[in-house]
């Protein structure tokens, strides 16, 4: 697990559970590999603007649909981030951005389909563990914009 995020978790005081799993580097192979339900399993984006950087989480099945995402980050241009922009705003790799955008400065977007289920699954950071959180702690640490941004 990425170690400031663990560290934000830990200080935040709510409940979250760690998830070890065979490596993985897709949301839906890990919904694949773990058996699980796919709309309950996080994908999370980091993509580009012409402004700045922002992250939006998605069910793993779905596609981010960007002219929602244009939209509500008021912006002419919106792109899935290269792997080197990764590299430099989130300083990771490709399959390891977790939901927390608020740990790099940037804005998160959520579906409101994530925020529907019971609890859901995202990355931890790692490519071996991801966590279970419930969608009202997430918002509460995040505070995401929240509206459908898939498709």
């Amino acid at each position: 697990m990425d170690a400031k995020l663990k560290k934000f978790l830990d200080n935040s005081k709510i409940k979250y559970k760690v998830v070890e799993h065979k490596k993985v580097y897709t949301a839906l192979n890990e919904a694949e590999t773990q058996h699980l339900n796919e709309k309950t399993v996080a994908k999370t984006v980091l993509v580009k603007t012409d402004k700045d950087y922002a992250i939006v989480v998605v069910p793993a099945a779905k596609y981010v649909d960007f002219n929602k995402v244009k939209k509500a980050l008021k912006t002419k241009k919106v792109s899935v981030a290269k792997e080197s922009d990764m590299a430099k705003v989130l300083k990771t790799k490709i399959g390891l951005v977790h939901p927390f955008g608020n740990l790099y400065k940037l804005p998160v977007l959520v579906d409101n389909s994530l925020l529907k289920q019971k609890t859901f699954i995202a990355s931890a950071g790692s490519y071996t563990e991801s966590i279970e959180i419930k969608p009202k702690d997430f918002e509460k640490l995040v505070k995401p914009a929240k509206s459908t941004f898939s498709k």
